[in-house]
């Protein structure tokens, strides 16, 4: 990044506005952000796994599958950020493992959306082939194979040897720097540019495929079947709603990262160089891209809240059915007691008969 800037021995930035700024928004990111993903994706797979109609479906495959991967990322970006700070507990070797494990969950997260993204258009174009390209089995095939090959691709960077001698933690040999800038290189094209260009091309291709048959069917339905026309659009309409949701906050979340990372290898544009003010505001414009880029792994609780009305059935259903049983227990509680009261009276009366009948008996005798 030095050869970018227009005086690079004069850079001063540790007693800046935007250096604090930017280590402030760091701080939230690396310990904030993990607790949001581990209540949020627990809740996903809470809701998945109690309702039986979710999590028969290919849907939740991927949903469970991208509620785990999402939360290791910010968990192992946590435990990282601990490695490289702590001085009691650093090892050269949790720095490979980490970036290892932290790269896989990331590759697993976002080609997991890939995969959603191809099955709803293809979906939406073959929708007589339906059941070809949507079932649980497939489903679990592909997360296998995705599964396997973001660990397989990420080995790479256990190759990468850790210089034990520098003073700044987790860095590489410098003999090894061109190794490790070829690996961002490949890491930035596998979970930015290439996801990111299938998603916005394959949510693009699906939204004119629903568009074009919602207006065909308008011209082959006639009045008599208004009902179901209604029908019809509303479905569409919230399916439409939902991919278009779904592909924004997924540009929202990495289309300024990609064009940060950009900046930061390739420079300005037209040959110009960064001052020390606009070093200052592009520091503090990445620090913000890498939040919204975090944020995509500890946010989808709230995104299908808002786009899908599947899951927000089962939501309160589950809430519904946590809240009975407290109600029930109380009641039967309640109605125990009154039992056991009336059960006691009658026992009293009972035994006062029984006391009456006996002494008028023995004054008989």
């Amino acid at each position: 990044m030095n050869r970018f800037l227009c005086e690079p021995n004069n850079l001063k930035l540790n007693s800046t506005a935007a250096y604090y700024f930017s280590q402030t928004l760091s701080n939230i990111s690396i310990h904030t952000l993990p607790i949001l993903a581990l209540a949020g994706n627990l809740l996903i797979i809470i809701v998945i796994l109690t309702n039986s109609q979710l999590n028969r479906s290919s849907f939740s495959v991927y949903i469970k599958t991208m509620a785990v991967s999402d939360t290791l990322v910010l968990v192992l970006k946590l435990i990282s950020f601990e490695n490289k700070t702590s001085q009691k507990f650093y090892s050269p070797s949790m720095c490979t493992i980490l970036v290892f494990l932290s790269e896989a969950s990331v590759l697993l997260s976002v080609w997991t959306i890939v995969l959603i993204t191809i099955e709803r258009t293809l979906v939406v174009l073959f929708p007589i082939h339906i059941k070809k390209f949507v079932s649980v089995y497939h489903a679990r095939i592909l997360i296998t194979l995705i599964t396997i090959i973001s660990f397989l691709f990420s080995t790479r960077v256990l190759f990468i040897p850790i210089d034990i001698s520098a003073v700044q933690k987790c860095q590489p040999m410098p003999n090894w720097q061109n190794y490790r800038q070829l690996n961002v290189t490949i890491t930035e094209f596998t979970y930015c540019y290439i996801p990111l260009s299938i998603v916005i091309i394959g949510n693009f291709i699906t939204l004119c495929a629903v568009k074009r048959a919602a207006s065909q069917r308008r011209q082959i339905l006639t009045n008599n079947t208004y009902n179901n026309k209604c029908q019809m659009d509303s479905n569409e309409n919230q399916l439409m709603l939902m991919l278009l949701i779904v592909t924004l906050m997924f540009m929202v979340y990495f289309l300024p990262f990609t064009i940060a990372n950009a900046l930061s290898r390739w420079g300005l544009p037209f040959g110009m160089c960064f001052t020390q003010r606009s070093f200052e505001i592009y520091l503090i414009i990445r620090t913000c891209c890498d939040l919204l880029k975090d944020l995509n792994f500890c946010t989808n609780f709230i995104i299908y809240c808002i786009s899908g009305r599947r899951f927000r059935l089962a939501l309160f259903s589950l809430i519904h059915r946590k809240r009975k049983p407290v109600f029930s227990s109380s009641n039967y509680l309640e109605s125990t007691k009154l039992r056991s009261e009336r059960l006691g009276r009658s026992n009293t009366q009972k035994i006062y008969h029984f006391a009456a009948k006996q002494t008028y008996e023995e004054s008989q005798f």
